[in-house]
């Protein structure tokens, strides 16, 4: 061998080619928002049995022009000196302390150089330790990424600036910038900042951290203004508007899910994988009176793109919609459309760096994907449920055609500019009936909306429903109860409520 070998390689990295890759993801907005959260949660600390502590996260949106400015910021344990120095902005470096999403040291880069579009925008880090705190000192980084990055100090001014949840003296603060353009990949069918942008990213968040939002003790807050379309004189007098983000749970109808253990064994060891299944309740996705961000527009739908079930991970959710990509041989058909569930996996399934799926190399994940194609776990198909606009429509075809001389409306208005609208209004030459129609199982508070529909008429024409009817594919007993109790009262006019439930298929629809 020739005395100039072995050579030593050396590594280096080319700058600005290595941050402008990283900033190069297959992540949507709201994925990349998601690392952020996920440093949030994972930085909020430990109990003494080694329980994850409650956390609170803020998050702050600004629109102006075509810019976006986000801020997230948490009441968590801060970074070090140390660690700012030598391991979480470096590449793969992670802080001492880590939480329960903290798996590969990529995130706070990942979002870094995707928000800021390949490291081309500025970015801001605040945080405060123990020691900071004791010392009364703010710790400040500025990016973009660089060789040339220093730790400075910050006034406590700009502590809390815009915030009004997360306001405690400990934790950490993340600023960047990013394109209206890219914010826009939360839902790519809306242009507008609030209705539907906010709106849906709401929804995003509630789907991914429903393991975590359970516990009613950690808290969510979204935050976000509108500063117009002139970038250089933002209109500062907008309001801020803000939403408490609240799980948002798999809508399984009445019969609820399945839950089957699954014991997964391989080289590296054993996993109880959770598997939960069921039918989707389409109800509950398109009930408004829930309020913010229902219905919702992106998850359960009952349809083919939505079909198939999630898959979680430590707690958060890290795929959706997931069915030929378990089960190869069920291919997407209407007939799954009302197919939903849940894997819950723990520590031992790992996921890509960037967390927007496993990783297909597991051992865990090669066993469990086996498993789960058995015939014992395959998803069977579900019969086809017709959507509310459809079942208003035949019901007001019968309704017509069963009562001559009949008319039927449908989505007619009732407390008049309150935007309340009937599902079916059917003036018959004898009388008037009401309807409040849903394609799945029934729930009480659609007992409440039939109610209000009839006092509306109350108030608007002074004059009393001789029957208001909830038409849904079934009702639970607490659904029958209420409408019992309540046709035991009388309307504003003194005449008695008479609800009553009828199933669809009484209908023949």
């Amino acid at each position: 061998m020739s005395k100039d070998f072995p050579k030593k390689i050396k590594m280096t990295i080319d700058e600005d080619r290595y941050w402008d890759g990283l900033g190069r993801q297959e992540m949507d907005f709201h994925q990349v928002l998601g690392e952020l959260v996920d440093n949030s949660i994972s930085a909020s600390g430990f109990d003494k049995d080694g329980d994850l502590l409650p956390f609170l996260i803020e998050i702050t949106i600004q629109r102006i022009g075509a810019k976006i400015k986000i801020k997230v910021a948490d009441q968590g344990t801060g970074m070090s000196i140390d660690d700012l120095e030598k391991n979480v902005l470096s590449p793969g470096g992670e802080g001492s302390t880590k939480g329960p999403l903290n798996e590969h040291g990529f995130g706070l880069k990942n979002a870094l150089c995707m928000l800021s579009l390949g490291n081309r925008l500025p970015f801001k880090i605040q945080t405060r330790d123990k020691e900071a705190l004791d010392k009364k000192l703010y710790y400040l980084v500025e990016g973009p990424f660089s060789s040339n990055m220093f730790i400075n100090l910050d006034e406590e001014s700009n502590w809390n600036t815009n915030l009004n949840h997360a306001k405690s003296e400990r934790g950490t603060r993340v600023y960047i910038e990013t394109s209206y353009d890219y914010f826009n990949t939360i839902y790519k069918r809306g242009r507008y900042f609030e209705e539907p942008l906010i709106i849906r990213l709401i929804e995003h968040l509630g789907v991914m951290y429903r393991g975590f939002l359970k516990n009613t003790s950690n808290k969510m807050w979204l935050r976000w203004q509108d500063l117009g379309d002139d970038e250089e004189n933002p209109n500062i007098s907008s309001q801020w508007k803000e939403h408490r983000i609240e799980n948002i749970d798999i809508p399984y109808d009445i019969k609820g899910c399945g839950e089957r253990e699954i014991e997964v064994s391989c080289y590296e060891g054993t996993s109880i994988v959770i598997y939960r299944e069921g039918n989707l309740d389409t109800g509950k996705v398109e009930n408004a009176t829930k309020g913010f961000p229902y219905p919702l527009m992106i998850y359960y739908k009952g349809n083919i793109p939505t079909q198939g079930i999630d898959i979680s991970v430590r707690g958060r959710i890290v795929k959706t919609k997931q069915l030929t990509e378990i089960w190869p041989e069920r291919q997407r058909h209407s007939d799954y459309n009302h197919f939903v569930g849940e894997l819950i996996l723990d520590e031992k399934f790992k996921t890509v760096n960037n967390k927007i799926a496993l990783d297909p190399h597991s051992p865990f994940w090669k066993v469990l994907i086996e498993k789960l194609n058995q015939e014992y776990y395959s998803p069977e198909k579900r019969t086809r449920v017709r959507t509310e606009r459809e079942i208003k429509n035949k019901l007001k075809t019968l309704l017509e055609g069963a009562v001559s001389g009949s008319t039927v409306h449908i989505d007619r208005p009732v407390w008049t500019g309150s935007g309340v609208r009937i599902d079916i209004y059917h003036q018959k030459p004898s009388g008037l009936e009401i309807y409040e129609v849903k394609p799945d199982t029934a729930e009480p508070l659609d007992v409440y909306q039939l109610l209000m529909y009839w006092d509306g008429i109350v108030v608007d024409e002074n004059k009393s429903p001789d029957l208001g009817r909830l038409v849904a594919k079934e009702a639970p007993d607490s659904v029958i109860n209420m409408i019992d109790n309540i046709n035991n009262r009388k309307d504003g006019l003194e005449n008695n409520y008479k609800l009553e439930f009828k199933k669809i298929s009484d209908f023949a629809i």
